[in-house]
């Protein structure tokens, strides 16, 4: 209830729609109109202008000239709720994201004013093939499937084979055979696999969850798909019942490898890029009202697990990208929003600035152009350019063997020297926050001192750096320790 400031007989009532009485009661109307979304959140009316009435739904906001007879909506204010994310592997400016009660939406440009929708419902996970993006998937709440063979102008179902008597989650998960675009996982409360665009499916797999169930906090649903880009053989489902299974032989067989993770909602599995053995997995406890972190670690195929959550604050993890080549270079987002970690999960940081400490529930890496997205629930979309990050802006090479340090570690000075001939160029050097610490110019020269000051002369704490070399032929890094 929200009562007028101005006139205490004016009171609003939200909740599916919105409602309202001038009489203290006596009355209520429907104030929604027909244009105004559903699932009202919030109410607010000026203390010194009641006609000017804002009010805040799944659709966004909308503003009453006029106490709420009628309402405007504002459309593109970025408050959008976003389940998930992806982007054209062609067009990384194309971004892709199902949205809470608002449909699948995209833009063509990358602006915040060109968005449009192009499925409905409540939107789900949402494809674009990478080889031929005429191909795209869209998903609405349990399990509705849709294939467009034109870009996404129109869509045709694509449940073909997948059993209705399956248990389907909210947002069912649906992802690419990342070594052939062409074929498709689905998950219901079992595992699908489609070898020709999503046209038919075939099971793959028995009952992947704990079984059967009732009650509100876990359905016994499949709620992440991973298949390794190193073996497409190995195959990886998670389930909201905390369970995760892993396959070897391309869902042939299955092995439950869930001993030693919490009985949790299993937000993602993610096969590691580069290393076939390395696995990820990490949960929320929100449905149990238990905020802590959970990322978990395994170098035996899900056989034993370690727990990376470390110093990442507390609140549920929803996502985790691995970087290549660097995999020990990861990205998770969570409930406060997207943290980094360079060292495999030891230590965690926040990841650039300007991402409020919002919800994030998905994250996509766009790795030829080095492109982070995160796809927020109530802040719309934010990018970020990972070529600004001292550690992740380099990691299309090795730590450079024409760009040497010594000593290192180092206390007091150190040398930094270039193999070959000299040449001109600057050096600048970075914390592990990614901040600038110094810029020294190379006028010329082959070696380099750095004193262990700052940009403002101050001598710099003990800790880990990246050096990085720039100059118009090629890219070098190296990681310095002063102690």
């Amino acid at each position: 209830l929200k009562v007028d400031p101005v006139n205490p007989d004016n009171v609003f009532l939200i909740g599916l729609d919105i409602y309202r009485t001038q009489n203290g009661g006596g009355t209520w109307t429907n104030q929604s109109g027909g244009d105004v979304h559903v699932d009202q959140h919030a109410v607010y009316i000026h203390p010194q202008d009641n006609d000017f009435v804002v009010l805040g739904n799944d659709g966004g906001l909308y503003i009453s000239y006029n106490g709420g007879n009628t309402w405007t909506h504002n459309k593109t204010l970025p408050v959008t709720q976003f389940y998930t994310g992806a982007l054209d592997f062609q067009f990384p400016e194309r971004l892709y994201g199902g949205t809470q009660d608002n449909g699948t939406n995209r833009t063509m440009g990358g602006d915040t004013d060109d968005w449009e929708r192009i499925f409905g419902g409540d939107g789900f996970y949402v494809l674009i093939d990478p080889v031929n993006n005429n191909y795209v998937y869209a998903e609405s709440q349990y399990g509705n499937l849709g294939r467009s063979t034109n870009g996404g102008t129109s869509f045709s179902g694509a449940t073909s084979g997948i059993s209705s008597s399956d248990r389907f989650n909210w947002s069912c998960p649906v992802v690419f055979d990342p070594s052939d675009p062409s074929i498709l996982y689905f998950g219901s409360n079992r595992l699908y696999r489609s070898t020709d665009r999503a046209v038919s499916w075939n099971a793959i797999s028995g009952d992947l969850s704990a079984g059967p169930g009732t009650g509100n906090l876990a359905y016994h649903t499949l709620t992440t798909i991973s298949v390794s880009a190193v073996n497409p053989e190995i195959i990886y489902t998670g389930s909201d019942d905390g369970r995760v299974h892993v396959s070897q032989d391309g869902g042939d067989n299955w092995t439950d490898i869930s001993e030693g993770l919490p009985e949790r909602w299993i937000t993602r599995v993610a096969a590691d890029p580069v290393e076939e053995n390395i696995v990820y997995v990490t949960l929320s406890g929100y449905r149990w009202d238990e905020f802590q972190p959970h990322v978990f670690r395994s170098e035996d195929y899900g056989q034993n697990w370690a727990d990376i959550s470390g110093n990442l604050p507390e609140a549920p993890v929803n996502d985790i990208i691995i970087n290549q080549p660097d995999n020990n270079i990861l990205f998770v987002a969570a409930d406060m929003g997207v943290f980094v970690s360079y060292d495999a999960g030891s230590e965690w940081m926040p990841l650039g600035e300007g991402l409020p400490p919002v919800v994030v529930n998905a994250l996509v890496l766009h790795k030829p152009t080095n492109k982070l997205v995160a796809a927020t629930y109530g802040r719309s979309m934010y990018s970020y350019d990972l070529e600004q990050d001292p550690m992740t802006g380099w990691t299309s090479q090795q730590p450079s063997a024409y760009l040497q340090v010594y000593p290192n570690p180092f206390r007091k000075k150190v040398f930094i020297s270039f193999s070959g001939q000299s040449f001109k160029g600057r050096i600048r050097i970075f914390d592990l926050s990614g901040k600038l610490i110094r810029e020294i110019d190379v006028p010329g020269k082959r070696t380099v001192e750095w004193n262990g000051e700052g940009q403002e002369g101050n001598r710099v704490p003990d800790g880990v750096y990246i050096i990085r070399l720039s100059h118009s032929h090629s890219r070098n890094w190296i990681k310095l320790v002063k102690h």
